[in-house]
């Protein structure tokens, strides 16, 4: 199959109705997109990513009207977010009404509804009348795609088309907020952070938010294994059942192993031919950083280092969500000890 790179709307509405998978670009990433009402649609999505089925897709739908379309019991506090951040990188799980395929929810019984901002795929969307399943456009696990040659990279010759939209100017997913469970306490459950921050949920909507971010289960990975270099990968999973997608304790992941450190100083004051060294003070701003941040990853990936490490940011706003993209990127830790590095598996 040859993928090419397309800028027509039309051929892209064809392949969503016919119930084929194609590439399309929101304000986040890039999607891999498929009609959420066909389970066969759906289902290549899940072989062309090789994602596991536990793992929830986000359905990505035109309005605010269409919430109560496709989930039920929609409380009043989601709307009043909605009209201040939708269409948005924003996220909303509810109640699932039964029109939403069990393969699209993992078999819970909630949905994950979104309304993207990005004008071609709000286009696709309208004229198709179809609501749109789109995790990121990348193999399963690993770095999101900001523009169409990155998702060709991912995914040249395993779907037919990409949407080309430009480069994202979000960089990194929706925050994903659940209404199932957390309004009987009084609050709002972050499942996912994102661009979108916990603070600004809390100015407009006036609830306050649980402080325990990713509160579903979550993947645990109980082996390890050693590498000739001494670094540490996970190599089995275990037990899990996922409210939303973004909740794995590693993704986002390039191949190259990716350390976390407090003392990127180390690193850029000493010459180590083995380590990229991502230094992300230079883009400035969170808000830089968010954008230009799985760009950078996939570029020092291409690289071929050995390991990359990185610093985390300031855990504040924008920087929760970058925080935790490095934190289920990375492989673990390297420490510095008398002049030494320790690399400590996740």
């Amino acid at each position: 199959m040859i993928t090419r790179i397309i800028k027509d709307v039309n051929t892209a509405v064809k392949e969503i109705t016919d119930g084929n998978v194609i590439s399309l670009p929101t304000e986040t990433v890039y999607g891999l997109a498929g009609d959420a009402l066909n389970p066969d649609a759906v289902l290549k999505i899940f072989e062309v990513k090789n994602r596991p089925s536990f793992n929830p897709l986000i359905v990505h739908i035109n309005s605010i009207d269409d919430i109560s379309v496709y989930g039920e019991e929609i409380p009043e506090e989601l709307y009043k977010i909605a009209e201040k951040f939708s269409p948005g990188p924003i996220t909303y799980v509810v109640k699932k009404k039964q029109i939403i395929p069990d393969i699209v929810t993992a078999g819970l019984d909630s949905v994950a509804l979104r309304i993207p901002a990005h004008p071609l795929f709000s286009e696709v969307i309208r004229i198709s009348g179809k609501p749109v399943a789109a995790p990121s456009a990348n193999m399963f696990g690993r770095i999101s795609p900001t523009n169409a040659l990155d998702v060709l990279k991912e995914l040249n010759g395993k779907i037919k088309f990409i949407l080309d939209g430009g480069e994202c100017n979000v960089g990194i997913e929706s925050t994903v907020i659940s209404f199932t469970e957390a309004l009987r306490s009084g609050t709002i459950n972050i499942l996912r952070p994102g661009f979108i921050t916990k603070e600004e949920i809390e100015d407009v909507s006036g609830i306050k938010i649980n402080p325990e971010i990713n509160s579903g289960q979550v993947i645990v990975y109980n082996n390890y294994r050693e590498t000739d270099s001494g670094i540490i990968k996970p190599v089995e999973d275990r037990e899990i059942n996922l409210l939303s997608p973004g909740m794995l304790k590693n993704h986002y992941a390039p191949l190259t192993p990716l350390f976390l450190t407090d003392d990127i100083d180390y690193f850029l004051t000493n010459y180590i031919p083995a380590a990229g060294v991502i230094n992300l003070e230079t883009f400035g701003s969170l808000h830089n950083i968010a954008v230009n941040l799985f760009r950078v990853l996939r570029e020092y990936d291409e690289k071929k280092f050995e390991y990359i490490v990185v610093s985390k940011v300031k855990n504040f706003g924008i920087g929760t969500a970058i925080n935790d993209r490095l934190t289920k990127a990375s492989a673990g830790f390297v420490r510095i000890q008398n002049n030494e590095l320790i690399f400590i598996g996740k």
